[in-house]
């Protein structure tokens, strides 16, 4: 409703005056002695000059920004928002066939009812709130809180008159409303789902590590609750590929029974392996997919071990020792020359400390063996021995004379990369003592350190790699690493930077010949209610990500069903995004051509049942209560439905709010004003042309 239309302008409307006298001098100046028009007649020249009075005047007016102010009473009828829990517990109940068929007409009666008189917002929650009515009781999920902070985001500064929470109780997500939300309007609950307890037998976790190694025995942890099942009795049975490793049988004596077991099995096979938990159902169970758990566990065929072969003990040997047992992939083994048996058969790769005239025939055999090596100088290297080694480095020294050389990063290095923060440790790292002499590569080196003696860089190599066909080495030609790392945590209260060059220099050196350029990354498991993330990493000869050529995945999935997908680009990598699948097991198939070489990477993936809605079946409507009760709110059974809205109405507080808003607008943006000055001009140039004026 309309109160009051004003026009205001950016400047006084005292020059409104100032507006008229313009449009009556223009005027006065065209038409006051006009001698053509003196046979038109009089009225014919008082037309004029009022045409151009006026439209002078009005243009005048516009130079001064008028606006148009509209003063109004607005009103908002109350909005009523219409939660309803849509997840799978409210039909675990005797009554499942109710809430199927009748209730949502009643649901959908309630709504008609209160649209009569407020503006009425239905959404259905599980673990998100949404915007889509359809009622099917599908979603894996309960969050309550979510409903409650939703209400704020999207009304908030609206005039909300009541929040109606339709639900069960029952929420597996978030954190509890009552402690949470704090509101000036009531809250009102329907009551949905069963109190009573009701017939069940519950696995609640297996709970087991994702990974172990061949050979070793793992445990897995069951935890289960039993519910009114008095009398009867259940197995327990852990199963792979269908042969049962573990049964055992319990006697149920109470109305609720915890039952946790330990259950100890064996890695015998290298890969994932699926094992099935399964407790046998009982008559008149009213659910039986929450009796199982399938867990997927990793085996993998050891640790990779790391030899250190010393002449003499020394602090590098327990820094470096310390660096690598940080990556829970390696194991490493230390041991003196003339403790040392000559096998090399179980490493995977050699740090030689200070190699010695004693060590030459070990040495060699190493060699011969094609086993990766790291070979640490110091004061007390043999190092014509060494050079006879033909590593790809050979100093010759004159006099046993030694250096303290500080390192500094080579330029560039194609191997593999370091942090920026090694590298910036790298420049403020103390120096080592090294060999004195003159140095000499091959050309298959590549050069990670160089030596600064003194203020001067030298060419000379600190930290050198070497790769020949299918052998690798390397050389640091300085002893007191141990320092290093004691700098970095000093630096850093923590050791990350030094374990960072120590372990990409072990794992370059270790790795297997036959290790896959072609990478695939996802999680073995997946719940039906996740995204299904893959990514995906493609290495060149140098063991560089690379993502020029495209990647293509096709998931198969047991029964039949076949999906075929391409991966994107990300800056040095790859990734999928196949969002949701049906419940199952899916083999996957990813290809990949580099040149003129295809790579094929094949795994599985499991999509499991999303059980938590499953794991608890008892309504909880003292929740309910409490939230009505702090909420000044009122909680109802299905079968009130009526009700709600009868209290809705009797709530006086709940009333349509009247607030004036203002409304300005410009003037000269009204497209018949427009019109308004062309008529104008149009009607002064006729009557001057149909009079001979012009």
């Amino acid at each position: 409703m309309v109160l009051n239309i004003k026009i205001v302008t950016e400047y006084s409307l005292w020059f409104t005056l100032v507006c008229l006298l313009l449009g009556a001098v223009y005027a006065s100046v065209l038409y006051f002695r006009e001698d053509r028009l003196k046979e038109a007649g009089k009225w014919v020249n008082r037309v004029l000059f009022a045409l151009r009075f006026v439209l002078v005047s009005v243009l005048a007016f516009l130079l001064l920004g008028p606006f148009v102010k509209t003063l109004f009473n607005k009103v908002e009828k109350p909005v009523i928002i219409l939660a309803q829990d849509n997840s799978s517990s409210i039909l675990l109940n005797k009554d499942s066939s109710y809430y199927s068929t009748e209730y949502p007409k009643q649901l959908e009666a309630l709504k008609t009812e209160l649209e009569e008189d407020y503006e009425v917002k239905l959404y259905t929650f599980g673990q998100t709130v949404r915007d889509d009515q359809s009622i099917d009781f599908s979603e894996k999920v309960t969050d309550l809180s979510v409903v409650f902070e939703e209400v704020n985001n999207r009304f908030y500064n609206r005039n909300v008159g009541a929040l109606i929470v339709a639900t069960d109780g029952i929420f597996n997500q978030g954190s509890n409303p009552v402690f949470g939300a704090d509101y000036e309007f009531p809250v009102y609950t329907i009551a949905l789902g069963d109190t009573a307890l009701q017939k069940d037998i519950i696995l609640k976790e297996a709970l087991h590590n994702k990974i172990t190694f061949l050979g070793n025995e793992f445990p897995v942890e069951i935890n289960a609750e039993v519910v009114q099942c008095q009398g009867d009795q259940t197995r327990l049975t852990v199963t792979r590929q269908g042969k049962e490793l573990f049964s055992k049988s319990y006697e149920i004596s109470g109305k609720q029974m915890s039952i946790n077991e330990s259950v100890l099995l064996d890695a015998g096979e290298v890969g994932m392996q699926h094992y099935r938990v399964t407790f046998s159902s009982v008559e008149g169970e009213i659910s039986r997919v929450n009796n199982a758990k399938d867990i997927y566990i990793e085996v993998l065929d050891g640790r990779q071990n790391v030899l250190i072969l010393a002449s003499a003990p020394h602090p590098d040997i327990k820094a470096l020792k310390l660096s690598i047992e940080s990556n829970e992939n390696y194991k490493v083994t230390t041991q003196l020359i003339n403790e040392f048996d000559g096998q090399f058969k179980s490493y995977s790769m050699v740090i030689v400390h200070q190699p010695t005239a004693q060590m030459q025939a070990v040495l060699q055999k190493l060699r011969d063996a094609r086993v990766p090596a790291l070979h640490i100088l110091g004061n007390q290297t043999a190092l014509a021995q060494f050079n006879a080694l033909n590593v790809g480095l050979s100093i010759k020294n004159s006099g046993n004379k030694s250096n303290e050389i500080q390192a500094v990063a080579a330029p560039q290095f194609p191997l593999f990369t370091i942090s920026g923060k090694t590298g910036k440790m790298i420049s403020q790292l103390p120096p080592v003592s090294g060999p004195f002499g003159q140095y000499g590569l091959q050309t298959n080196a590549y050069v990670l350190l160089y030596q600064k003696i003194g203020s001067v860089t030298t060419e000379s190599p600190l930290f050198v790699f070497f790769q020949d066909d299918d052998y690798k080495s390397a050389v640091f030609a300085g002893e007191g690493l141990w320092r290093w790392r004691m700098q970095d945590y000093l630096k850093n209260n923590q050791t990350e930077s030094f374990d960072e060059l120590i372990n990409k220099t072990v794992q370059f050196l270790s790795v297997r010949e036959d290790k896959s350029k072609f990478r695939i990354i996802t999680k073995n498991e997946y719940f039906e209610n996740e995204e299904i993330l893959i990514n995906a990493e493609l290495y060149n000869e140098s063991y560089e990500l690379i993502n020029e050529p495209e990647i293509n995945i096709d998931l198969t999935e047991e029964g039949g069903a076949r999906y075929k997908f391409a991966f994107s680009k990300t800056t040095n990598a790859y990734v999928l995004n196949a969002g949701l699948l049906p419940v199952g097991f899916y083999h996957y198939t990813a290809t990949v051509r580099l040149g003129d070489k295809e790579y094929q990477e094949n795994g599985r993936i499991n999509i499991r049942k999303l059980l938590l809605e499953a794991n608890n079946t008892v309504a909880d409507h003292q929740l309910l209560q409490n939230i009505a009760q702090k909420f000044a709110g009122e909680m109802f059974l299905p079968t009130q439905t009526g009700q709600v809205a009868e209290k809705i109405r009797g709530n006086t507080n709940i009333a349509s709010v009247i607030y004036e808003e203002k409304d300005l607008k410009e003037i000269i943006n009204l497209k018949w004003i427009f019109f308004v000055l062309l008529a104008l001009v149009s009607l002064e140039w006729f009557l001057r042309k149909r009079n001979g004026a012009y």
